[in-house]
């Protein structure tokens, strides 16, 4: 077990996000996972089809997933250095897997135990009390009978049973284990080490004509050129025909009774919180005693005016040490149990107990602002701004419309530019991708020059704010080009290549002979390179100082000793090669364990769970007739 732990020290969490995933429901709504469809498929487990639509549903859902977790900087590149598509689909085929081992097994899931989760969900939940109107609205929303979710539930529950048994009973962890684990994340090292740069031997070689030519002739594809695109286009843009729309005051009132809507100021309560957790591990009595003090706790708020003093006294909260205070709150901030709650009480009304995932809450509306309705007068200003906005948008859109009708057979944008008053532009040569005047990197513009013959136009491209039409004036097409052309360059990847294969060579001597208990500063000497320090740093922490990530290098980090001070292995990083000695240990603090005890038992049951789980799944997977469709996979 302790080598495991060591093995995967800077991710403790890393290996439970597959199990995680693949007891879930990737959401609510959408087709059921097993079909009978024969034509169309992403996989099949032992004969069962995950039908195809159901996979693209799951993957366009967990992509969904990481835009909103990553917002802009997660991209299409993301998707495939990530595997998101293989992924999507292992955690479907595990899914299936669990199921069918459960149905072997003769697991089910009663009609009480489906009860008991269905009305224990807070999302169906009044005051921690069942009520069936939240359940009807659910699935009215949903657009689901009855029948649908309880299948669908009945199914969650089984994969959930099934994998809770599973890791349970791989979850025993000795007080041994926990004691190696705490000393083994808490003592600290210092290492001497020797970086070995490859760019040290870049004036000590040289690439001759065979390497050179040889190493074109290999890789060849890794010096084509790409295409290169002229492009000639006209804009138009809104600022151009802002002043010829005419706004009437009937389009104003007009708008304005069609959207009210767009013009309400929504109501919002200043809020207050006393928060007590409950772990998801807790016992039915555990849960029940803290019901129980929320209920205390509930009658000292009802009784005093002071509630920010209970929340810093009682609250398990991020905001107890702000008196509990959430700010101002308004509808579709919160889930609904809560809004409807808090939207409920008076102005410095105390609520009655909620109860969701985390746990229970007493909430206090200190202040309360009622929806209002503002009037035209009040926003007609900003409405003609808006319908400024579209006119001219519409209009810009219109006149572009009318202008490729017009160029389409002649298709001399010059002339009509001319005649027009039209904005137009010339480039010279670009590659795609590559940044276009005035209009920045965009992949509609490639899109649609990659698409043109000489001479064609576009139809109209919209890049907001501007519409264009595009005509391709001239292309170089794609091309390997000659050695002689790129020499210098392939000259540069074969020195390079060669510098890392000496630098590689040379920390190799280095490490053995300081393995051969050769002080590590002589050899350093011999060689011509420095010995630097890391300072003390914990092998947990997931990096070397001065070296960089330790992922790929906490085996050899786990085996160091005094006594074995050197690896059997060089660390290769970006910067270059590293030869390390460990240079002093510095224990843990054994007079803290207690202290961490407790969680750090939890944390290594939850890995030794999973650890299971996936051994399980593993098993289960080797002995499965599994089929993929690669061509699903394939897909951009």
């Amino acid at each position: 077990m302790l080598r495991v732990l060591r093995e995967h020290a800077s991710s403790w969490m890393l290996k439970g996000i597959l199990i995680v995933v693949a007891v879930s429901f990737i959401s609510w709504g959408g087709s059921y996972l097993l079909k009978e469809r024969k034509d169309t498929f992403a996989a099949k487990v032992n004969g069962v089809v995950i039908d195809l639509n159901y996979y693209e549903n799951a993957f366009q859902e967990e992509i969904k997933r990481y835009q909103d977790t990553l917002g802009s900087s997660f991209s299409k590149k993301m998707v495939e250095e990530l595997h998101l598509r293989e992924k999507v689909l292992d955690d479907l085929v595990s899914r299936v897997l669990i199921l069918q081992e459960a149905k072997r097994l003769g697991f089910n899931i009663s009609d009480e135990e489906l009860r008991e989760a269905i009305e224990s969900n807070p999302y169906f939940q009044v005051n921690g009390q069942f009520a069936p109107r939240y359940y009807a609205e659910f699935l009215r929303l949903n657009r689901m009978s009855v029948d649908d979710f309880e299948q669908k539930e009945r199914q969650r529950l089984l994969l959930s049973k099934v994998a809770n048994l599973i890791s349970l009973n791989g979850g025993m962890i000795s007080e041994e284990e926990i004691w190696e684990t705490y000393l083994f994340e808490n003592e600290r090292i210092n290492l001497d080490f020797i970086k070995v740069s490859p760019d040290t031997f870049r004036n000590q070689l040289q690439a001759n004509e065979v390497e050179v030519k040889d190493y074109y002739q290999k890789h060849q594809e890794d010096f084509r050129v790409p295409p290169f695109f002229q492009i000639q286009y006209l804009i138009f843009s809104p600022s151009e025909y802002e002043g010829k729309v005419q706004i009437s005051l009937d389009d104003l009132k007009r708008y304005y009774d069609s959207h009210p809507e767009r013009f309400k100021l929504p109501g919002r309560v200043k809020v207050r919180e006393i928060l007590i957790k409950i772990d998801p591990k807790d016992s039915a009595d555990k849960v029940e005693e803290k019901r129980k003090r929320a209920e205390e706790i509930l009658e000292k708020a009802k009784k005093t005016k002071d509630f920010g003093s209970l929340a810093k006294q009682y609250s398990e909260s991020e905001t107890a040490s702000k008196g509990g205070d959430m700010g101002w709150v308004q509808r579709g901030m919160l889930d609904e149990q809560t809004e409807r709650a808090l939207f409920s009480i008076k102005a410095g009304g105390v609520s009655e107990i909620l109860r969701g995932p985390d746990g229970f809450r007493v909430f206090k509306a200190e202040e309360r602002v009622e929806e209002k309705q503002k009037s035209f007068d009040e926003v007609k200003d900003q409405i003609l701004q808006t319908l400024k906005k579209e006119k001219t948008e519409a209009e810009t859109s219109r006149r572009a419309d009318d202008a490729f009708y017009s160029l389409f057979r002649s298709r001399n944008l010059e002339k009509f530019a001319q005649e027009n008053s039209i904005a137009i532009k010339t480039t010279g040569f670009l590659k795609e991708g590559e940044e276009i005047p005035d209009i920045g990197k965009n992949p509609s513009f490639y899109s649609n020059v990659t698409s043109l013959k000489l001479g064609e136009i576009s139809p109209v491209v919209s890049i907001p704010p501007n519409c264009y039409i595009l005509k391709l004036l001239n292309r170089k097409d794609s091309r390997i080009p000659p050695l002689e052309e790129v020499k210098e360059e392939v000259n540069r990847k074969v020195l390079g290549i060669k510098c890392e294969e000496r630098a590689s060579q040379v920390a190799d001597e280095i490490l053995n002979q300081v393995r051969m208990a050769k002080p590590i500063r002589e050899v350093a000497r011999e060689h011509g390179f420095l010995v630097e320090e890391t300072g003390l740093f914990t092998r947990a922490g997931g990096v070397i100082p001065k070296i960089g990530p330790a992922k790929d290098f906490m085996n050899a980090l786990s085996s160091l000793t005094l006594k074995s001070p050197s690896p059997k292995e060089v660390f290769r990083t970006k910067e270059g090669f590293f030869v390390v000695k460990l240079l002093a240990l510095e224990p843990a603090d054994q007079s803290k364990f207690p202290v961490v005890k407790k969680d750090l038992e939890k944390r290594l049951r939850y890995q030794k769970q999973i650890e299971s789980l996936e051994g399980w799944l593993k098993a289960l997977r080797a002995k499965a007739k599994v089929e993929i469709n690669q061509d699903v996979l394939k897909v951009s």
